[in-house]
């Protein structure tokens, strides 16, 4: 049987008194007092949670609303009847002087879906059209993406 258990973050519970900072973004910074200092809150170095909380181990804590660089993971560029062209959003290698796209992680997908209740025959002619038509769009596709 595998364990369930959870692992502790904290050493124990700990009433502190404390500042509450709210951001414009959505951040929310704790800080304690500074008669608070004598009391550790962790084992040592920083824990981050399931959810998107930070505590140090002098109890200081930073709540981030949101998660940068999240959304869509694909950006639709083109769509048919039964098919749609989807590409990744660019990455970029990160170094901080010299910025370098990562062409080898960006993928054009293509997927196509059909009913079932079109039959074999049908649905072979129908993805022939859109393969072509497909096709088509590659070719007069240009090579950079504008992201929105």
């Amino acid at each position: 049987m595998q364990n369930r258990f959870k692992k502790q973050l904290q050493l124990q519970n700990v009433k502190m008194d404390g500042s509450v900072n709210f951001h414009a973004n959505g951040n929310i910074n704790f800080y304690p007092c500074p008669w608070e200092n004598d009391k550790q809150v962790t084992r040592g170095g920083l824990v981050e949670t399931r959810g998107k909380l930070a505590i140090d181990p002098d109890g200081t804590s930073v709540f981030k609303a949101y998660r940068e660089n999240t959304g869509p993971r694909r950006q639709l560029l083109y769509s048919t009847r039964h098919a749609v062209v989807e590409a990744n959003h660019p990455i970029y290698r990160s170094d901080r002087k010299n910025p370098t796209r990562r062409l080898d992680l960006e993928n054009i997908y293509v997927t196509f879906k059909f009913p079932r209740n079109l039959g074999l025959a049908l649905t072979k002619v129908l993805f022939q059209e859109e393969a072509d038509e497909v096709l088509s769009y590659f070719k007069t596709r240009k090579e950079e993406t504008v992201w929105e």
